[in-house]
């Protein structure tokens, strides 16, 4: 029995362990799918879990009974036709309905069509065309992209102005205790918020570091576009932007390693500190050795790199893109080796710490159903865990560069008095940045923060 891309994303949104990612993978190995339908499922499945704050409660407004718990898989159908409907301009109206009927037919469910048939109608019916324009802060206004909003026939959030962090986590699709932490971040002030959560609702660009050792910006955008690839570079002169989404993998210009994808914001933190030839390096929960590479980049491939993570299955990725970039100056170790080395005995330490991911959330969309004050605390005692271990093996003089995909305070400034105060580092320079850049993919970045520390 063939498939469609939307019964694979529906499946994969029913995974009880809430993987939806590691589902979705498994479903389009397991079965031979076009890649015009590995991009629609996949697109459909990450899509809803992005904005499932904003669906779940515009749905809620158009159910008969709103406090009865429509069930599975009927509820997964409803989310994925309705996501069709408000952010796919690509999906005609009717061939979403019609396939969420269909599915709402099949086997055991047959006989709930009529009911997703009428809910979906319902809303078509009640909702404007899309309009230009970011559009008013209110209940009755989705937004749909950041300069594209619908307007409703009736209040679908919370008003803005009564209570502004649920109406936050309404129409952005955010967890109610980020909603809240966001705008505290803001003295109360809805649109800065608003502008950090429209962009994690945002489906990001492919954007790619070009490895200096082996090409420069321009010679890989004219090596892709003789592939028929169209790229831009990015405003930071090290990236290139690519104007679609693509098996990278799949690329002339990867395999021979020329890029390694990733955000701008994240080749910041190596372009921040003072990487030179020769230096020693230990490279702290190094996989997939993205930072890696770039460090060995900076340092002209001259030097050395010791990289750790927990497991051999962690650190043979870092073997794989060093083989590919043409990196030969780094090692591995697994984590419980550390013993191993000598203390004091680094130029430069790098941790890039496991965090919250929260000023990366449009690119790991699950990773803001998971965010909680409790999770948080938790990851706070590891990365101090990690930077006290860390600081251990820079020498008099050395550098250590802790680094997140966090922009939340206990995670990212909130360390540098565990640092001088119990560690005994100086702070030489720190950097936050905000997510940015959604309506320019040239000027992408995604969220994060580093701080340089030194030791006297």
């Amino acid at each position: 029995m063939s498939v469609s891309a939307r019964d694979i994303a529906v499946w994969a949104l029913r995974d009880r362990a809430g993987n939806v990612t590691a589902s979705l993978r498994r479903l389009l190995d397991e079965r031979d799918v076009t890649p015009v339908d590995r991009g629609l499922a996949r697109e459909l499945a990450l899509g809803v879990v992005r904005r499932r704050g904003t669906l779940e409660a515009i749905l809620k407004s158009f159910l008969a009974q709103p406090g009865k718990k429509v069930p599975s898989p009927i509820h997964e159908i409803l989310l994925v036709g309705l996501y069709q409907i408000l952010f796919l301009d690509r999906v005609p109206e009717f061939a979403a309905v019609n396939e969420a009927v269909r599915q709402a037919s099949m086997g055991e469910r047959k006989g709930r069509g009529g009911f997703v048939n009428g809910v979906l109608r319902s809303i078509i019916r009640s909702i404007s065309p899309a309009e230009t324009g970011r559009g008013p802060i209110a209940p009755d206004v989705i937004p749909v992209a950041v300069e594209t909003h619908r307007r409703v026939d009736r209040a679908v959030f919370a008003d803005p102005k009564d209570e502004p962090a649920t109406y936050l986590a309404q129409a952005y699709s955010l967890p109610p205790a980020l909603a809240e932490r966001w705008l505290e971040q803001t003295d109360g002030k809805l649109p800065p918020a608003i502008r950090w959560a429209a962009q994690s609702d945002t489906s990001p660009p492919l954007i790619a570091r070009v490895n200096r050792l082996r090409a420069t910006v321009g010679e890989a955008i004219a090596a892709l576009e003789a592939e028929g690839i169209e790229t831009t570079g990015h405003s930071n002169g090290q990236s290139i932007v690519f104007a679609q989404h693509l098996d990278v993998t799949s690329l002339g210009v990867f395999r021979d390693g020329w890029i390694q994808p990733q955000d701008p914001t994240a080749t910041g933190v190596v372009t921040g500190a003072d990487v030179r030839a020769g230096m020693k390096v230990l490279d702290f929960c190094a996989s997939p050795g993205t930072k890696t590479t770039h460090l060995a980049e900076r340092m002209d491939n001259a030097g050395e790199i010791v990289a750790l993570d927990v497991s051999q299955e962690k650190l043979q990725p870092i073997l794989d893109n060093c083989r590919r970039m043409g990196v030969d100056i780094v090692t591995t170790a697994e984590a419980k080796q550390l013993g191993g080395l000598s203390a004091m005995d680094f130029d430069l330490v790098l941790v890039d710490a496991p965090c919250s991911n929260t000023g990366v959330l449009a690119r790991r969309p699950e990773a803001r159903w998971r965010f909680s004050g409790r999770a948080m605390s938790k990851l706070v005692d590891d990365q101090k865990s990690l930077l006290s271990a860390a600081s251990h093996f820079v020498r008099p003089g050395g550098q250590l560069v802790y680094s997140t995909c966090s922009i939340e305070r206990e995670e990212d400034h909130g360390m540098v008095g565990f640092a001088q105060n119990r560690l005994g580092l100086s702070l030489a320079a720190e950097k936050l940045t905000r997510p940015g850049g959604a309506d320019d993919p040239t000027r992408w970045h995604d969220g994060g923060y580093y701080a340089i520390f030194r030791r006297p």
